[in-house]
């Protein structure tokens, strides 16, 4: 399935603007929403886990690369979609998981994880060890060198091919995704952060770099797989602000793309961008879109609504135990502040607003408590067995209430939540344009 990124690349380079949605979640809401959007749509699509949902030790979500693997391809079974359309990929695969660490420690098992991914199944790797660890300390900051991040890149690539089997024919499946200015995961964290774009001198020197380090390890095949180019954008998100994508600032970029005979970009932190921002970066070779928080937003949004018409509709029944899903997630985010405790700063009531509904979606990371799918199911029983009235549906999902009235979908809780996932889907969608088409042409 990885063909059908070089199809991709090849497309680009033929002056056509098509590309591919990287849906980066381990969300089951999620996932079955995006295989089922693939479906609707006859399109290829492509998930991945990041090292910090999945890992060796489980990661937050408590699965590990095979896990999620099987976990994927369970959902799969439930659709019309084989295999072959389907790309497993592991995002920021480094030692950002154990960057409190020492290198050599966060190294080793950064390269435990490739291992993993690789015999799991996943063909699409975004190597990424550009975040400092502990002991990469320069003048008393924390700080890595161009030449430290291509080598460990190099370092990761040379553990992945070294676990694909030994015939050249599955090696050649793996495809790589590099870079040495990645943006933050989960967006930025301050309002004033930096969000400078890359110039073309640095991303010249990445490239040098990276190919350098890949060849002096005996790589040159690998090199010849590295498909994409991770790179700051100037698109991204913060806690309650969303900083636009400005094309204009990235034009020296995409010139230097369209001469480039075998590399695309690859655009992190795109949630929450418009459409006509969405297009314009595939238009300027940012050929892989990547998505993550503005989908759980999205299902948390979806899941707060169908609790607010629960309360609304059956708050005053008296054998009605309600789910109280909202209450639940405060309770579970701030008995373990771990996942928001660094990036969310303010009173009580600040508190409370924003780990609820911040862009950054930091609420993300309980959905994945066995409370949680407990209550959900409750939830859903509820509104099952008592019904969904549809002015309530209007207040508080209108979207899915023109889809109902429209004969679109079912007004029914899974349903509901689908298509309020699929809105995000559609438009990304429409920014890489006719993949069916670019995929037949050759």
């Amino acid at each position: 399935m990885s063909d059908y990124l070089y199809k991709i690349v090849r497309d680009q380079k033929q002056g056509r603007a098509v590309g591919i949605t990287s849906i980066c979640s381990a969300n089951l809401f999620v996932i079955r929403a995006a295989l089922e959007h693939a479906q609707k749509q006859n399109q290829s699509v492509c998930i991945e886990s990041t090292g910090q949902q999945v890992n060796q030790f489980g990661g937050y979500t408590g699965m590990k690369p095979k896990q999620f693997a099987q976990y994927v391809r369970q959902v799969l079974k439930k659709k019309s979609l084989g295999e072959d359309q389907i790309i497993l990929g592991g995002d920021h695969l480094g030692p950002g998981a154990w960057h409190f660490e020492n290198s050599d420690s966060a190294m080793s098992k950064a390269k435990e994880l490739i291992r993993h991914c690789v015999q799991a199944g996943y063909r699409k790797l975004h190597l990424d060890p550009s975040v400092p660890c502990r002991d990469d300390i320069y003048d008393g900051r924390p700080y890595l060198s161009l030449e430290t991040i291509a080598d460990r890149t190099a370092s990761l690539c040379e553990i992945a091919e070294k676990a694909s089997k030994a015939r050249q024919e599955e090696k050649d499946k793996l495809v790589y995704i590099i870079g040495a200015e990645v943006p933050a995961s989960g967006g930025v964290h301050e309002v004033n952060s930096n969000l400078c774009v890359s110039s073309v001198k640095s991303v010249k020197e990445t490239i040098d770099s990276m190919r350098r380090a890949f060849i002096e390890r005996g790589l040159e095949s690998a090199w010849g797989r590295c498909l994409a180019l991770v790179v700051e954008t100037g698109a991204t998100f913060g806690q309650e602000a969303i900083y636009d994508y400005d094309g204009k600032k990235f034009e020296d970029l995409k010139l230097f793309m369209e001469k480039h005979e075998s590399m695309v970009f690859e655009a992190h932190s795109t949630d929450f961008q418009t459409q006509q921002a969405l297009i314009r970066m595939v238009g300027d070779h940012c050929a892989i879109l990547k998505v993550g928080p503005w989908l759980t937003f999205a299902a948390r949004e979806a899941l707060y609504a169908l609790s607010y018409i629960e309360r609304e509709w059956l708050g005053r029944r008296r054998r009605v135990i309600l789910s109280r899903l909202p209450e639940l997630m405060q309770e579970l985010a701030h008995a373990d502040r771990t996942h928001w405790h660094k990036h969310y700063h303010g009173g009580k009531a600040y508190l409370r607003y924003i780990t609820a509904y911040g862009f950054s979606d930091r609420i993300r990371y309980y959905w994945s408590h066995p409370r949680c799918s407990d209550t959900i199911t409750l939830l859903f029983q509820n509104l099952a067995q008592y019904g969904i009235p549809l002015p309530l549906l209007s207040q508080y999902m209108p979207a899915q209430y023109e889809a109902v009235r429209e004969g679109r979908i079912k007004c029914e809780p899974n349903c509901l939540v689908h298509d309020k996932i699929m809105e995000i889907l559609n438009k990304y969608a429409k920014a890489c344009g006719d993949q069916k088409t670019a995929c037949n042409e050759s």
